[in-house]
């Protein structure tokens, strides 16, 4: 009999965010192609002060109706953000079946935004079977990271596999943003680099807190398009257009919108986060630090004129690093590996 292998998330799409949570839904559906697994994830979910307040006591309900009074029992819980989205694992633990493995991918804002870790939060560790981690900094920065827990990439799209090569000159998008429009992914930051980016078309794809004041502020600037979200298929058209991929992220564990620029072989330039120093450890000529925001206004104009003036071979030769590293993060790949781990887990219990 096949194991039951649920994967459940806090993450899902709202109308503000209708692509948030995506990557776990890629990863589900293409483990879903190697062996049967079960999804949960905050199917209610919106901007509003009433959904604030109640979503999580909703997504506790929905979880116990639907898995801990089921008659079938569930082998192994695979959490996607771990706090508070652990709860529901130890819970279930607790009333339903006491032998069930817990498996944790941490993704970045569940580690980041609970430090310092509280005594709950170093609790709620204790009932983690196996930890997997989006990048090898965010291992770092966590809690409790056993040394041999893996590090693996959420994965991107499938479509991204095959990918078409635009030289420089086939390109005619000069820069490109693709993310939420908030604080985080440096959207103030971007506001304000408007007047220096003057001399470029600039294509802005997303969704956020933001929209409201880029829209305000792209009004002076005809060379700048806010073109809302877009599918995997959309944005992969996208990439393959656009010179240099921009990533101006204060907090970033991974980073998979840098993965698939790189996937259309489209350079990147990003802020030092975790995922980009990982992404682009041997290329750190164009990462941009952020000790403080006046050096980042000036550093990354710089950097972009730098990297739209490198000669055709030199742009040539980063357009394919990136594709190669980025080959190695296409979902299929990474669902035979986690596959491997969900075996290894489920074996502790023989």
């Amino acid at each position: 009999m096949n194991p039951r292998i649920l994967i459940l998330t806090n993450m899902g799409p709202k109308a503000s965010a209708p692509f948030q949570g995506q990557f776990v839904r890629t990863q589900m559906q293409a483990l879903s192609e190697l062996m049967p697994v079960l999804y949960f994830y905050m199917s209610w979910h919106s901007d509003s002060r009433l959904n604030r307040l109640l979503k999580y006591p909703v997504l506790f309900l929905q979880f116990v109706w639907r898995y801990v009074l089921s008659r079938h029992k569930l082998d192994l819980l695979h959490v996607h953000f771990f706090y508070p989205t652990i709860f529901l694992a130890i819970f279930y633990k607790l009333v339903r079946n006491p032998r069930v493995k817990i498996m944790v991918t941490c993704h970045g804002s569940d580690i980041y935004y609970y430090e310092p870790f509280s005594t709950l939060y170093r609790w709620s560790c204790g009932w983690v079977d196996q930890w997997l981690y989006s990048s090898e900094k965010l291992k770092q920065r966590a809690w409790q990271a056993p040394d041999d827990a893996p590090v693996i990439s959420a994965g991107i799209d499938a479509t991204f596999a095959q990918t078409e090569f635009l030289s420089r000159e086939q390109k005619d998008i000069d820069l490109l943003y693709v993310g939420a429009l908030d604080q985080n992914k440096g959207m103030d930051r971007l506001i304000r680099l408007l007047p220096a980016l003057a001399d470029y078309k600039v294509a802005l794809v997303g969704k956020g807190p933001y929209q409201t004041r880029i829209e305000q502020a792209i009004q002076l600037y005809p060379n700048v398009q806010l073109l809302g979200p877009k599918s995997s298929n959309e944005l992969k058209v996208l990439y393959q257009r656009a010179r240099c991929f921009l990533s101006l992220s204060r907090n970033e564990s991974f980073g998979l919108v840098m993965t698939e620029a790189m996937a259309c072989y489209t350079p990147v330039i990003a802020t030092e986060t975790d995922g980009s120093m990982q992404q682009l450890a041997d290329r750190p000529e164009w990462l941009i630090p952020q000790q403080t925001e006046a050096e980042l206004d000036a550093l990354f104009p710089e950097k972009i004129q730098q990297l739209l003036s490198l000669p055709d071979s030199d742009y040539q030769a980063l357009q394919q690093v990136g594709r190669e590293q980025a080959q190695a993060c296409i979902v299929s790949e990474v669902a035979l590996q986690v596959q491997r781990i969900y075996q290894q887990v489920l074996g502790k219990n023989e």
